[in-house]
């Protein structure tokens, strides 16, 4: 059962992380659309801007969250400290761990909240908005691939131009090696459509195909063919067109199976799927950090200066985030660790901070 002290720090911590989210969210949107306007191109006007800035608000409010809570806790609690109810508390005999726990208790239902929008609603929203955004810039309902989209399966190589109305493949090119890397077969086909179902497969449309051998050549050209490859539209669709960070979990493990399957690096996935898996533990090592300096430091301070340190502290955690990630990349340190870290240095500052106050 939760006690009045957990009913009342947590109305306090969820009315102050509505306020901050509030102004964040605002600040965010427009700071994203003049970036977005200030590079049009093509029939990508302030319509469109406004509807890929929409479509991507739930990835940035997922994003901030770990902020979001830091600064709630560190504002709502400052306000407590302020009118010395967190004294009478600790006079009460209450202990530090004790008021730690009912500021996790609002932070877990914020962590509930972010994990259905960061896994349900934010990834299908970024996939909707760089798909508007690439047919607005190209003034084409088909989607051309800046780079051509390459895919690896086994022996089969294979590469795409671009992207249909209804998600169909454009311009398919395959190319089959033998064991020593010699061209055995190769075709191409004008699109492609995906056929789901228990035995789902790729239909291919308008096919040349070539077959190779020591002295000959033989080509073949069929209206339709059959492709039952191990890809499906998580691997070849308008996903390609978002970084792995804007993934959800199912869609980063799949993309990480498919990688690790067929020897290629998905480093940069495994960072994105561990930054998801440890953000609880990164919100909770921020409140922590946010109550040890309300306990200590900060205790006297207004709001003014306690959100000017917040947001000092804040964007100090975010970089820590920005460095490891690029150099678990160079030094080949495991994602886990490289995103590990940064959360680490957040609770052990957090904990010798309040044990000094304790």
């Amino acid at each position: 059962m939760l006690s009045t002290m957990d009913r009342y720090i947590g109305r306090t911590v969820l009315a102050t992380s509505a306020v901050v989210l509030l102004a964040f969210v605002a600040l965010t949107t427009i700071f994203n659309l003049v970036e977005e306007l200030s590079g049009e191109e093509g029939a990508y006007q302030l319509a469109e801007a406004l509807w890929y800035v929409g479509l991507t608000t739930p990835r940035r409010i997922y994003e901030l969250l770990p902020f979001v809570v830091f600064l709630s806790a560190l504002i709502g609690l400052g306000g407590l400290a302020s009118n010395s109810e967190i004294v009478v508390l600790r006079a009460s005999g209450v202990p530090v761990s004790r008021i730690f726990a009912s500021v996790c208790l609002p932070s877990l239902v914020l962590l509930l909240l972010g994990a259905g929008l960061g896994e349900f609603v934010a990834p299908r929203g970024e996939e909707l908005a760089e798909a508007l955004k690439t047919r607005a810039e190209q003034e084409s309902q088909t989607i051309e691939f800046s780079d051509t989209y390459w895919y690896r399966e086994g022996p089969l190589y294979m590469n795409v131009d671009g992207l249909g109305e209804s998600g169909e493949l454009l311009g398919v090119r395959q190319y089959w090696l033998n064991d020593d890397k010699e061209m055995v077969r190769s075709l191409t086909a004008r699109r492609a459509e995906y056929r789901p179902g228990p035995d789902a497969f790729w239909e291919l449309f308008e096919v040349v195909e070539t077959e190779f051998t020591d002295d000959t050549t033989r080509v073949s050209r069929m209206e339709t063919r059959r492709w039952s490859g191990t890809a499906d539209p998580r691997l070849l669709s308008a996903r390609v067109l978002v970084e792995p960070a804007k993934l959800s979990v199912e869609d980063l493990l799949y993309q990480i199976e498919y990688m690790g399957r067929e020897g290629l690096d998905p480093t940069p996935y495994r960072l994105a799927l561990w930054g998801k898996l440890l953000q609880p533990l990164a919100v909770l090592g921020l409140a922590l950090l946010a109550l040890s300096f309300v306990l200590g430091p900060l205790r006297e301070l207004g709001i003014g200066r306690r959100l000017s340190i917040g947001v000092l502290v804040g964007l100090a955690f975010k970089y820590l985030q920005d460095l490891f990630a690029p150099m678990s990349l160079v030094y080949d340190i495991p994602a886990a660790v490289a995103v590990a870290i940064p959360i680490g240095v957040c609770w052990v500052a957090g904990y010798f901070a309040l044990r000094r106050v304790a």
